[in-house]
């Protein structure tokens, strides 16, 4: 319906009150969809592109690599900064590990972490690099010891990327975690479901999601959770729609979300499907889908970029290979419209997860207390002087000064959650 159906009813001044307060709660559903809506910006000064590889840092964001018409299949080494206050793309110096396509990455502690890929149908890289935005500076990392490979699943959590399935040419279900304070690789138990590539994969809670994704004619709707802790995996409900492969994700507000990729058969979807994934319940909702044209009608794109700004959800490029379109459009969505709720916050009060515990270098915080922005801290120890206050932005606590003790931890965020817990310094 239009909205001018209800206008007129309004203008009906014999219609019974029982018609008036109808027509009060429609024109405030209609508002509520409209503010739901996709939000088309600028074209990109980006070239159109499958596979880009966006991160945000610093509230800023980045994308790198990919695949334009006139790099495929080798790829891209471009890196571009966004200026959001005029939507635009800077360009900035060439990635320095060399070209490449079906590449990840992922952000943590101020810093970028990136590779993996292909730059040609048969050549698989395994390398990884850490981006300093503040001195504009990359460095090479340990490669992983599991070989190249080309499309897998990389997530980072808690001071660890845990990378895995893929193809490099046959597709994998291994699975393993880096540890960025200590620049290592170690080999995690491999995915219960069957060998795959072009995988769904994010964070959501204390737990690493990923799932979906095909090999060869195989086509998967299963999801599994993983625990970083134990290192147990645990299968989920399997997605609502049927298989998915080769969409884009990303964590926001404490959910997980995946936007438009393929189908069974490998065909665009024919709608620009957007879900967000509720890991407390186990349960998919399906959002507004993401506009775009396309002859064939079919608005699913595979292989497009997206990632998050100021709340926002940003969707980006993508191919429709039946049609031979590349897109370069750029995309906006308002998260706080889907993970706000219209009742009132309730404020929760839980146990935070630290570790290593004992300590004697560092602790680390799970990262969840920290999706509504920096929390408001406070230490004491055992005798309760208070030995650190104030304001903490990161997961990641230096300890290594602090005398040998146990430590009362409690944190509250701008939510008005309240966290607490306690570690122990020394050995």
């Amino acid at each position: 319906m239009k909205n001018h159906n209800f206008l007129e009813l309004w203008g009906n001044k014999n219609r019974e009150m029982k018609n008036t307060l109808t027509m009060i709660f429609w024109i405030a559903f209609c508002v509520n969809l409209s503010a739901q809506e996709w939000v088309t910006l600028n074209n990109s000064s980006v070239t159109a592109r499958h596979h880009p590889v966006t991160f945000t840092l610093d509230n800023t964001v980045y994308l790198i690599s990919g695949s334009t018409a006139q790099s495929h299949p080798q790829g891209t080494s471009d890196f571009f900064m966004y200026d959001a206050d005029n939507d635009d793309w800077i360009q900035l110096d060439d990635f320095p590990g060399g070209p490449r396509t079906y590449a990840y990455a992922a952000t943590y502690d101020g810093k970028a972490y990136f590779g993996l890929g292909s730059n040609d149908f048969d050549t698989f890289l395994s390398d990884l690099w850490k981006y300093d935005p503040q001195t504009g500076e990359w460095t090479e990392l340990a490669s992983c010891p599991c070989g190249g490979r080309a499309h897998p699943a990389f997530v980072q959590h808690n001071g660890k990327i845990f990378m895995g399935l893929g193809q490099n040419p046959f597709d994998r279900n291994d699975w393993w975690e880096y540890d960025i304070a200590s620049d290592s690789w170690t080999e995690r138990p491999s995915l219960p479901g069957p060998p795959r590539h072009h995988p769904f994969h994010f964070q959501a809670g204390d737990y690493v999601y990923a799932g979906f994704g095909h090999s060869g004619s195989s086509y998967y709707d299963d999801w599994y959770r993983y625990d970083p802790v134990n290192h147990e995996w645990e299968e989920m409900n399997p997605h609502p729609a049927g298989p998915r492969v080769a969409g884009q994700e990303f964590s926001y507000g404490g959910y997980g979300f995946v936007i438009s990729g393929d189908g069974n058969n490998h065909l665009n979807l024919a709608d620009g499907e957007f879900w967000k994934y509720d890991h407390h319940e186990d349960e998919w909702e399906r959002l507004p889908d993401h506009p775009g044209n396309a002859p064939d009608g079919r608005v699913g794109r595979w292989a497009p970029g997206a990632f998050v700004l100021d709340g926002y959800a940003y969707f980006f490029g993508g191919v429709n290979r039946s049609a031979g379109i590349l897109y370069g459009d750029l995309h906006k969505f308002n998260l706080e419209e889907v993970v706000s709720s219209t009742e009132e916050p309730v404020a929760i009060e839980s146990n935070i997860t630290i570790y290593p515990n004992p300590a004697s270098d560092v602790v680390n915080f799970s990262e969840e207390i920290f999706q509504n922005g920096p929390i408001d801290i406070k230490i004491t120890n055992i005798s309760g002087q208070i030995v650190l206050s104030g304001e903490q932005v990161s997961n990641t606590l230096p300890v290594s000064h602090w005398p040998n003790g146990l430590y009362s931890l409690s944190a509250k965020d701008s939510k008005g959650n309240v966290y607490t817990g306690s570690f122990i310094v020394g050995n």
